[in-house]
């Protein structure tokens, strides 16, 4: 099957069009379909980090909640200690954020009640902890409903009451997001499936459109397969040179410049 992207037009709901992450200059979109972060404590988006707990996934066009596809997470094994998670590396203050949500589907392999197995984890660190601390404060955001049918968003803000708080260090934490004190920072979102406990054997499902929201700025990450790159140059006539997101290209003769160029016009 031929994928064919989308050329995203950011259309958010009111509740989460509010506001996006420090850094953002303006509503935007972003396409993930691999590790965006070059590390640890890199800005960006990196997936199942700890390859020794790990579970298969992938970037497909079988579900989607925003454009083309989302992000598979193929059926976790028998081994309790395997799952998924995908890390975006904010490091930013707990000043410039306002709410995180997520859309995720329970695949073939789970039922309803799998939906507390596709959870979300902050990192925090209090002031004077540097930013890239592991955290004094995680707060963990289990969602109570999902659906095989369609996908759910779970939203949190700074009032979100977590399901569980926990504390490092003899760190002393607050009980939201929002009590966290002036100068705290946020480390990492955690997009998580699996509880790394033998509940969750033979469970798959999809994670798609996140959206960061903060200073009256929105970003949306949109989870797409990888399109590209084009190897002829008929590949980007009659508009295919808008299909590509790997890599994107500007008009047509980007995209022909790119295939003559052998891709070194990049």
């Amino acid at each position: 099957m031929r994928f064919v992207r989308t050329i995203l037009v950011v259309v958010v709901t009111a509740a989460l069009m509010a506001t996006a992450a420090s850094g953002f200059a303006a509503d935007t979109a972003e396409v993930v379909f691999e590790d965006t972060a070059a590390g640890e404590n890199q800005p960006g988006w990196l997936f199942n980090r700890d390859a020794s707990t790990s579970t298969p996934f992938e970037f497909n066009s079988d579900a989607a909640s925003i454009g083309q596809g989302s992000l598979y997470v193929a059926p976790i094994g028998s081994t309790p200690a395997d799952k998924f998670i995908g890390e975006y590396f904010f490091l930013g203050g707990i000043d410039d954020f306002d709410s995180i949500a997520y859309d995720f589907l329970i695949g073939g392999g789970g039922t309803s009640v799998d939906a507390v197995h596709f959870y979300l984890n902050v990192y925090t660190n209090l002031p004077g902890t540097p930013v890239t601390n592991f955290f004094d404060c995680r707060f963990d955001f289990v969602p109570t409903s999902g659906s095989t049918a369609g996908f759910t968003t779970v939203s949190v803000d700074g009032a979100a009451a977590p399901t569980r708080v926990q504390s490092r260090g003899g760190a002393v934490c607050p009980t939201t997001l929002g009590g966290l004190p002036a100068g705290s920072t946020i480390r990492v979102f955690a997009v998580n499936v699996g509880d790394t406990s033998a509940n969750d054997a033979d469970l798959d499902g999809f994670l798609d459109r996140v959206v960061l929201s903060g200073d009256g700025m929105a970003t949306t990450f949109d989870f797409e397969p990888m399109i590209g790159p084009p190897t002829d140059k008929d590949e980007c006539k009659r508009g295919g040179w808008a299909e590509f997101n790997n890599p994107e290209f500007r008009n047509q003769g980007d995209c022909v410049s790119y295939v003559a160029s052998k891709g070194r016009s990049r």
